[in-house]
């Protein structure tokens, strides 16, 4: 049975209770698979075949991670220089992952109202995420956005963990509960 796939890009996810209670959430939902990049990561890098058998397998994508300085850590970011090659991601003619949907989900250190015209970081997370929605319709992938929280502390860890599950599985067009 295909699932729905979740890379976590956290470079230090034991340290973060948001994601114990965010991974708790996927890791209790037999339709996905969770795939945690520090652990797959060896001193030599990344397993290819093993990470593009994992996409191959999967009905979606979402690539879940932290703002960090606008952008994504360095560990996603080696995960897909690594993965997205030549011949299996794209080739001449264009996309080899047609029909494959990805979901960016994130968390921020700054209020998400601050993401905005005339807030504090200026601009949306949509707008700090373009180079990820180019590089999807490069390979193939049908972006559908990114989901973002900024709960990932204290009395609302719980209810935001459980709410970014909501918003991804909305974008999927699946019920958060199995």
């Amino acid at each position: 049975m295909k699932k729905h796939l979740l890379i976590i890009g956290s470079p230090e996810p034991r340290s973060s209770d948001f994601l114990h209670e965010f991974i708790a959430n996927f890791r209790n939902d037999d339709r996905f698979n969770v795939r945690i990049l520090e652990e797959q990561q060896t001193t030599s890098g990344f397993d290819l075949s093993k990470e593009q058998d994992a996409i191959d397998a999967a009905l979606s994508v979402t690539l879940h991670f932290p703002i960090y300085w606008y952008s994504m850590p360095a560990l996603l970011k080696a995960w897909l220089d690594s993965i997205l090659t030549y011949g299996w991601a794209f080739d001449a003619q264009g996309g080899c992952l047609d029909g494959k949907t990805l979901v960016t989900s994130v968390t921020t250190g700054a209020p998400l109202s601050s993401y905005q015209p005339g807030g504090t970081n200026l601009r949306t997370i949509d707008t700090y995420l373009l180079h990820l929605e180019r590089t999807a319709a490069y390979v193939g992938f049908n972006y559908l956005g990114a989901v973002a929280t900024d709960q990932v502390r204290g009395d609302r860890l719980n209810v935001s963990a459980w709410d970014q599950k909501v918003a991804i599985c909305g974008k999927l067009g699946i019920s958060a509960t199995a």
